[in-house]
């Protein structure tokens, strides 16, 4: 076309930008900002649609430092996309707290922006956020789609709430919602919300089971430790000719491991690269230390690392680690724990597992000096927290917190069944 003498207008820059975006990347993307600029198409336009373009997609590509340039040259252009786009790049790139800023300072918001809200604070587990923004874009008038409740499902997963998640799936089937990955999505969360039997019951119903959801019933299943289970599963969509992807092969070897069937799941691992054609991911490597070590092999657990083809990470030795720590494996640990404070020194847990594991063999000399070798790096154990939802209110405890209005009631309940549990055992 330039070769020809004819210039490119505005409408062909959007489709060679978003070709580039899908296609080329960043640097074709530069490019093309680049003769934008020299075209005077980013000044020519009244409504921002380049630079719009443009932001979405730096954003895309992971630029979310020119992305927010072009945001704040569009500063007397922006509209609405222009801001949701912006946020869209945000979410994108796990940049919440930004994402917030652009959100609080619009005057206006459409369903676009509020799907992105409820999408940022339920991947910055933000349960409690996430639903305010659900109820405050209905009590502005506007119907949840498809993409609002599949980005609100992960909240109700996260509050392990069964309440919320039914009322989303009522409400998706009234509005006709149609949408395999949307079915993917409410199976995954009703298997984490431990409503295993509603998960089977809404894949056998779908007529067209894809990868993904086939994907999302293995992980069900691998999740409550249902290996033959999801077996059956996986090898209903092998006979169906579904081809498999890492996903669903890492979480076919997830059930194998917190079921016990080490041989299948071994089977299952070494059929990635000579049946299926793939090269084992690490997380796959890391699941059959697991499998063989919650299979009590924790010696071949450690031979299967070292015979590993590529460089094992701070995931697989820590698997291993926590193996040594169940399985009382003291010096094999102590090896296992040194590889670990090289590669990841600052992570306080390794140091931990460790020192509880000298710990149970009464070896107070290893115990003191993991805790000299924390001290020396400044290291220091963060309180324990967990919550639990009562009555469709979420209760949060903190070691050595004693705010909560109902603590003499919890404490003496506490007390009551550390009786019942000492008598027991005494019995």
């Amino acid at each position: 076309m330039l070769s020809e003498g004819i210039k490119p207008d505005s409408i062909t820059i959007l489709t060679i930008i978003h070709f580039c975006t899908s296609v080329f990347g960043e640097d074709k993307v530069k490019e093309t900002h680049c003769y934008s600029i020299k075209a005077s198409l980013l000044q020519g336009d009244v409504e921002p649609t380049v630079g719009n373009a443009l932001l979405d997609a730096y954003a895309k590509c992971g630029n979310i430092e020119y992305a927010f340039k072009i945001f704040q040259s569009l500063s007397e252009k922006r509209n609405l996309i222009t801001c949701n786009s912006m946020i869209s790049g945000y979410v994108i790139c796990g940049l919440h707290d930004d994402a917030y800023k652009i959100f609080n300072g619009m005057s206006d918001a459409d369903l676009t922006t509020w799907n992105l809200m409820v999408r940022a604070y339920a991947e910055n587990d933000s349960p409690v956020q996430a639903l305010n923004v659900l109820q405050e874009l209905q009590a502005q008038g506007m119907k949840p789609d498809a993409v609002t409740i599949m980005s609100f499902l992960p909240v109700c997963a996260q509050m392990s709430s069964g309440h919320f998640l039914k009322q989303c799936h009522g409400y998706a089937v009234r509005a006709c919602f149609v949408d395999v990955h949307l079915k993917g999505a409410l199976l995954d969360a009703y298997a984490k919300c431990g409503a295993i039997k509603y998960a089977y019951k809404l894949f056998q119903s779908s007529s067209h089971k894809d990868l993904v959801m086939f994907t999302a019933m293995v992980s069900g299943y691998a999740m409550h430790g249902m290996g033959e289970e999801a077996l059956m599963v996986f090898s209903n969509m092998l006979e169906l000719c579904v081809k498999p992807d890492h996903v669903i092969i890492t979480a076919v070897l997830s059930a194998c491991s917190h079921s016990g069937l080490v041989n299948e799941g071994l089977k299952i691992f070494n059929s990635i690269e000579n049946i299926h054609g793939l090269k084992p991911t690490m997380e796959q490597y890391a699941c059959v230390v697991d499998l063989l070590a919650r299979g009590g092999k924790v010696e071949d657990a450690y031979s299967f690392v070292a015979r590993m083809p590529i460089e094992a990470n701070a995931t697989v030795w820590g698997t291993l680690l926590g193996a040594c720590r169940t399985h009382h494996e003291v010096e094999l640990g102590r090896l296992v724990a040194d590889r670990l404070f090289e590669i990841e020194a600052d992570n306080i847990g390794n140091y931990v597992v460790m020192s509880n594991l000298y710990a149970a063999d009464a070896r107070w000399d290893g115990v003191i000096e993991v805790r000299k070798l924390m001290r020396t790096r400044d290291l220091k154990k963060p309180a324990g927290c967990s919550w639990i939802e009562v009555e469709r209110r979420e209760n949060v405890f903190i070691a050595g917190d004693s705010s909560h209005p109902q603590r003499s009631l919890i404490y003496t309940t506490l007390c009551t069944l550390d009786q019942q549990i000492k008598e027991r055992i005494h019995f």
